[in-house]
């Protein structure tokens, strides 16, 4: 069909229409999709940062100190943890070195599965 007017004939508008809301739900799952991923990552970073937090006060304490006693599994929990983590912590001294090496762990429920951040350091006796 050949038209002379400067329009879209209704089918054309109805196409036109069509192909953009198919773009428009593309583009709202690609939304979603990022949503997750910075929820995701966020939770990352907090856990991080716990675990950090938690080296520096560790690492400040004497090297004698009850936190810092060698321990096995499931070590120490820290007993206020921000809602949503379980910090712990595990101190392992090497014998003719004498320094401890301190593995700390923060775990996150991530909808259906747990999530953990490990972070170790080492404190010596100077």
């Amino acid at each position: 069909m050949v038209t002379t007017e400067k329009g879209f004939t209704l089918s054309e508008a109805l196409v036109a229409i069509v192909v953009l809301s198919l773009g428009l739900l593309g583009l709202e799952r690609m939304h979603i999709a990022a949503i997750q991923v910075n929820t995701i990552a966020s939770r990352l970073t907090q856990a991080t940062t716990l675990a950090q937090d938690r080296a520096e006060q560790l690492m400040a304490l004497p090297y004698n100190d009850p936190a810092l006693a060698d321990t096995t599994s499931p070590g120490i929990f820290d007993p206020n943890p921000p809602q949503g983590y379980t910090i712990r912590w595990e101190v392992g001294t090497d014998a003719p070195s004498g320094i401890k090496t301190i593995n700390i762990y923060v775990t996150w429920k991530n909808k259906v599965s747990l999530k953990s951040f490990n972070l170790a350091v080492q404190k010596s006796i100077i």
